[in-house]
């Protein structure tokens, strides 16, 4: 099979249409309004942006409350409340069944 030229499929009558449509940099529309994108937060974005920049600012961890129970484990005066640890243990189970 051999191909000679367009074989009449138009297609510079398509990228012209094109060009005119989009602009190129040599065929350029000459009323073209340079457009700019905007963005606009609503204000509970703005108080969800301003809790995490807030979080942020809080220690992951709360070094003087590690360095008091460290204290206490290394002179032995750490206790431990065993009613305490288990009524937190019961109450986190329940919760977590009932949202199941």
């Amino acid at each position: 099979m051999e191909i000679n030229g367009n074989q009449g499929i138009g297609i510079d009558a398509y990228v012209n249409q094109v060009q005119d449509k989009v602009g190129t940099p040599d065929n350029k529309p000459e009323n073209s309004v340079k457009k700019s994108d905007t963005v606009v937060i609503s204000d509970a974005a703005k108080r969800v942006q301003e809790a995490r920049n807030q979080l942020n600012d809080i220690p992951d961890v709360r070094e003087e409350k590690v360095s008091e129970l460290r204290n206490q484990i290394q002179n032995g005066t750490y206790q431990i409340d065993a009613d305490k640890i288990a009524g937190k243990m019961i109450k986190e189970g329940l919760l977590n069944d009932a949202l199941k």
